[in-house]
């Protein structure tokens, strides 16, 4: 099933811009494994939502992806050392994907 990111009104304005812009960027539909989760205190338990997963689809696109995000948008101004684009494992082992988030302080550089 498709899901058009960019009419999801619950997904903050700024999460969405930067999902339809990386995805206009790549030219590559990417899959999300993880929106909303009820029990998430941190960015996937917000509304609107400023968080998403997407699938690792390969380690080579997932780090092109990481960069891209990380090089056209700051996290946080006051905390610089954080990013919008992490690609890690989970905590329970389940795999390495894509972590995408916004702060509302962030920016497009």
């Amino acid at each position: 099933m498709k899901i058009d990111i960019g009419q999801l009104e619950f997904i903050d304005k700024k999460l969405r811009h930067i999902l339809t812009e990386t995805e206009k960027h790549f030219d590559h539909e990417f899959t999300i494994t993880s929106l909303y989760r009820i029990a998430d205190s941190g960015v996937h338990g917000t509304l609107p939502l400023r968080g998403t997963d997407w699938r690792d689809e390969s380690q080579e696109l997932s780090l092109k992806v990481r960069e891209y995000i990380n090089n056209r948008w700051t996290y946080d101004t006051s905390r610089p050392h954080l990013d919008c684009c992490m690609y890690h494992n989970n905590r329970g082992g389940g795999g390495k994907h894509l972590h995408i988030q916004v702060h509302p302080g962030t920016i497009e550089k």
